[in-house]
């Protein structure tokens, strides 16, 4: 066997396309390469190719020829025995055999192939050109693999109700197409009606691996109209295909009767899909959250791989992708950096203490896989007020901070992510009653606790996809009596369901009970003697362990009824005032103050007018729909009282 040896790439901004050769479905393959300069003003045709790469156990030969050498007569004749070859994946394999025409060569883009692996010095640049090889391509072609489960059935099933729904990607909103046959599938409020069939080969068909790889996301969302989603030899056009995963993600169903598939397993498969299907952007702050369900070999892709879908201001916090260096270094930079370009501390509520960590816990760790989600809505611990920070050492992050409680004791959460309704609800139930027998805290505090402020009227509008507080604090009294519920109490649309739904968020945490009878919720690694801190500009509680003389390591965010909306730092709001998420003139999500009285709403937090600060730029911010937020020295705040203090998070 001969090993091809790449040519070294003149420069840069130059990359490699293969041609396939056409042959019949069972011949090795073969292939050559073209250099280019990229990008080349829309000149270069070709298409780029998304799929997994797979285990790289017992690959198969590509075979390399030179350009124009290479025919069909001649590998017949037994030339591969004198070409070099790329030991493949078998999975890459398996794809080029479907991909390959019979009857003429095709042009491509792949990256196991286009781009010399073992050259790390190459690798880098090219990864940096990912995104715009997938938006210039002629068509981007999306493999999740060979026809089986009845995969070609799923296909079409995918197409057609992708035919027959309108989807608004933003709001998740599905309405019936104009030409539609079948009105009810673009209605929410009615369940899909699947047989056997559609259902199992429907659940198949997004169990396959290409959904979970993170690459994924910029190769599918940079591409343009043409690309399509290839399984077997069936395809369907990707904005067809995405409409009909919309529908599949949205709609109630019921399993149907002989299938031995429980629900909990199909939701949690669509959970995974959400991403995918709605998100066409990503940010930094999305990496542990939004991005958990994802794969990716190499830690250094949890960045690299989501590149091309940051803000223009975030990808300019991202260094030259680079292979040489160590991940953590690479999450230290982005961190620090974005914590100097973003002036906030946001970024800190993605930390999680864990086992044998050796590096600054303030530093994220994205390789790892997260389930906790604590964000509370609104976003409202500091208000509006920007953070103080210092990096007085390598490694040590220095923030302003305001301790409140410290945690006495705390209960486990069992992981229950993938778990049923009625699993879910028994787990919770069990929870509160043990801990209610020490009689510390209200209906209230456990309604807030296990939906962490997520109620209907956060938000403005309502957010029909969480319920009111009394809603859920009626729940919260059945859940601790003797009530039986049934199984109607948690179909996909009963109040109970949508509690139930949004406290997946509290799996595997750890319930912490803290002194001066503070109830919240913390990160699995909470231990007794941590301290719940609000630190000046970060939008999250942080619960601190405390190492002598004001050092700390960052456990993770946290969640404590009756210390959010920047309280702590400003004092109580008036009466009649509630923070709540309103979308801003340019259509993002914000922290806004509503008059319940006269239902007016204002983005200015009407305790910042006390300070002895100017609000002029900051108010010109606002009234241009920006992000804005208003500097306050820790000295001016401890002139009013508030006790914050220096500390050390190492």
């Amino acid at each position: 066997m001969v090993r091809y040896r790449y040519s070294t790439l003149p420069e840069k901004d130059y990359l490699r396309l293969v041609t396939l050769y056409p042959a019949k479905f069972e011949d090795d393959i073969v292939i050559s390469f073209d250099t280019s300069p990229f990008p080349r003003g829309g000149s270069l045709r070709y298409e780029a190719l998304s799929y997994v790469w797979g285990s790289n156990r017992d690959p198969l030969p590509v075979y390399v020829s030179r350009r124009g050498v290479t025919t069909t007569t001649a590998l017949q004749n037994g030339c591969r025995t004198r070409l070099p070859q790329i030991l493949a994946t078998q999975n890459l394999v398996v794809a080029l055999r479907h991909l390959r025409y019979v009857d003429r060569p095709r042009i491509m883009w792949i990256d196991a192939l286009c781009i010399n692996q073992a050259d790390q010095v190459e690798k880098g640049p090219q990864v940096a050109m990912m995104g715009e090889i997938y938006r210039l391509a002629h068509r981007v072609v999306a493999w999740l693999g060979p026809e089986e489960n009845d995969s070609n059935h799923a296909m079409e099933l995918m197409d057609y109700l992708g035919a027959e729904v309108d989807v608004n990607f933003t709001s998740g909103a599905l309405s019936p197409a104009e030409n539609c046959t079948d009105p009810s599938l673009g209605d929410i409020n009615t369940s899909l009606n699947f047989n056997p069939r559609k259902f199992l080969s429907s659940y198949h068909l997004i169990l396959r691996v290409w959904f979970d790889r993170l690459w994924i996301r910029q190769e599918i969302y940079l591409a343009n109209s043409e690309a399509i989603i290839m399984c077997g030899f069936c395809q369907v056009k990707w904005t067809s295909f995405r409409r009909g995963l919309a529908c599949l993600h949205r709609k109630s169903y019921r399993v149907p009767v002989g299938v031995s598939l429980s629900q909990s397993q199909f939701d949690s498969r669509k959970s995974v899909l959400e991403g995918i299907i709605y998100r066409s952007d990503a940010s930094v702050m999305d990496l542990r959250r939004g991005y958990r369900n994802s794969h990716c070999a190499d830690p250094r892709d949890r960045i690299y791989a989501v590149l091309s879908l940051l803000p223009e201001w975030e990808r300019a916090l991202i260094p030259q992708p680079d292979y040489t260096q160590p991940y953590i270094d690479l999450y230290k930079q982005v961190t620090t950096r974005y914590i100097q370009s973003s002036d906030s501390l946001d970024i800190l509520g993605q930390c999680e203490l864990q086992d044998g960590m050796t590096h600054p816990s303030w530093v994220p760790d994205w390789s790892k896989s997260s389930n906790v989600s604590l964000a509370v809505v609104p976003q409202a611990f500091s208000s509006q007020l920007t953070p103080w920070y210092d990096f007085p050492r390598p490694g040590v992050l220095r923030v302003a901070c305001l301790v409140k409680t410290k945690v006495e004791k705390y209960y486990q959460f069992p992981h229950f992510e993938d778990s049923s309704r009625d699993v879910i609800f028994e787990e919770i139930r069990k929870l509160l009653i043990q801990v209610h027998v020490e009689k510390r805290y209200t209906v209230e505090d456990y309604a807030r606790t296990i939906v962490s402020d997520r109620f209907t009227d956060s938000y403005d509008p309502p957010d029909d996809r969480y319920a009111d507080i009394d809603t859920v604090k009626k729940l919260v009294e059945l859940m601790m009596s003797d009530y039986q519920f049934n199984s109607d109490d948690f179909g996909a649309s009963s109040p109970l369901s949508r509690i139930l739904d949004g406290a997946t968020q509290i799996s595997g945490t750890r319930l912490v009970l803290a002194t001066e009878d503070y109830l919240g919720i913390g990160p699995e690694s909470a231990e007794p003697g941590d301290v719940v801190s609000v630190a000046l500009g970060c939008s999250e509680p942080l619960l601190l362990r405390p190492l002598g003389n004001n050092t700390f390591r960052l456990v993770g965010p946290c969640f404590v009824v009756g210390i959010g909306n920047g309280d702590a730092l400003l004092g109580p709001l008036p009466e009649e005032i509630r923070a709540v998420q309103a979308i801003s003139k340019n259509e993002w999500e914000c922290l806004a103050f509503k008059n319940v009285l006269s239902g007016e709403i204002v983005c200015e937090d009407p305790r910042l007018e006390s300070l002895p600060v100017g609000l002029t730029e900051f108010r010109r911010c606002l009234s241009q729909g920006l992000h804005a937020g208003i500097y306050v020295e820790p000295d001016m705040l401890r002139e009013r009282g508030v006790d914050l203090e220096y500390f050390d998070i190492v």
